[in-house]
Order: structure tokens, then sequence, then C-alpha cells
């Protein structure tokens, strides 16, 4: 990479991470592209021309925030000890803890609302990804465990996998749908259910 992308790519850096602040603090109806741009010390025109609009931007936001959760969990995944299932709670809990970290449940709602109605399929389809490239990172791990004996030989590792990636989707869902309930509770909520799933399939 050259200075010319280098340089580009950390302006893009800072205006995605000072979308996200706003996002945040003022919701995503009343951050405007304006707004961001002065922040970011840019012209509005340099935002238009690298994210094409506001949920172009919004999804930027969502991109970035799951490539700091996938590097997270490989360093957890490149930690953990040979057969210790407790690795999969971490990694849980890295999947629910930083999104929050980013915007928070209100952002939340209208960001998922936005990307399932955006025209932007550049950036609706990698955001796309990043949610696939998650759920074959976790995949990855309850495989590498069924492999050292951890579960029993019935189980289909991959839909385990599956099946646990999907609940921690549906109940942040639930969680960024339900102002009363707590980030605790959700993570308590998940430790519950997760239990109970491996229980059925690991080894006596």
């Amino acid at each position: 990479m050259n200075q010319r992308q280098t340089n580009k790519a950390n302006r893009q850096r800072l205006i995605v991470k000072n979308a996200a602040r706003l996002f945040s603090s003022t919701g995503y109806n009343q951050t405007t592209i304006e707004m961001v741009a002065e922040r970011s010390n840019v012209s509005p025109v340099t935002i238009y021309n690298n994210f094409e609009n506001k949920t172009g931007l919004l999804l930027a936001v969502l991109i970035e925030e799951g490539a700091g959760i996938k590097e997270l969990g490989e360093r957890i995944i490149d930690q953990r000890e040979h057969g210790d299932e407790e690795v999969l709670y971490r990694l849980i809990e890295v999947y629910v803890d930083h999104p929050m970290e980013f915007m928070n449940k209100s952002c939340w709602r209208q960001s998922l609302a936005a990307a399932t109605a955006s025209e932007s399929r550049k950036f609706t389809e990698e955001y796309q990804n990043v949610d696939k490239t998650l759920c074959q990172q976790l995949i990855a791990v309850v495989c590498a465990l069924y492999e050292e004996g951890v579960f029993i030989a019935q189980v289909d590792a991959r839909t385990l996998g599956e099946v646990l990636w999907n609940n921690i989707n549906q109940m942040f869902t639930d969680y960024i749908s339900d102002d009363a309930m707590t980030l605790g509770a959700l993570k308590s909520a998940l430790r519950r259910q997760t239990e109970a799933l491996l229980l059925l399939a690991m080894r006596p």
C-alpha cells in the first residue's frame, strides 16, 4: 500500500469512527453527513464518494465493529487450552459486549432496520459477510473441540455451532428490542442457554 492509499484508509477509518460516535450520541436519524464531515475535517463530498450515502456509512460502521469482534475472537482462540469448552463462553461474551461499545440500543435498532432496507449492495454484502465470518469462527471452534473429544460422537459439530450462533443473534435482537433488559441479563441468559445445549452434546 502506497502513502496515498494509506492516507485514504486512515481517513476512512476516522470517518467511520466519528460516525459511530455521532450515531450513538445523537441518533441515526438526527445525524447528518455534514455533521460527520465537520467532525472528521473532510468535505461531505468525500463521504459520499467513499460511502455513497448515510446508510452506506452506517453499514461501514457495522462492518468495522464486526472486524473488531473477529480480531478479539481470534486472540481468545489463540490463547485457549486443548479441550477447554469455556472458550465458547468467552467468545459469546465478546460477541455481545463489543457491539455495545460502538452504539447504544436505540442506534442498533435503527442500524438493523436501515441495513435491511438498504439499496447499497456493496456495503450490504460486506455486512452480511461479517456475520457469516463470525458464524464460521464459532463453528470452527466447536469443530476443533469435537476433534479434541469434548463432545459425544453423535454430535454434528457444524450444526451445533450454527445453533449457538443463531441463538446469539436472536438473543441480541431481543436485547436491543427491550429497553428494560440489561447487558448483564443478556449474558446470563446466553450462558444458561448455552450450558443447556452443551450438556446435551458433551461427553459425561
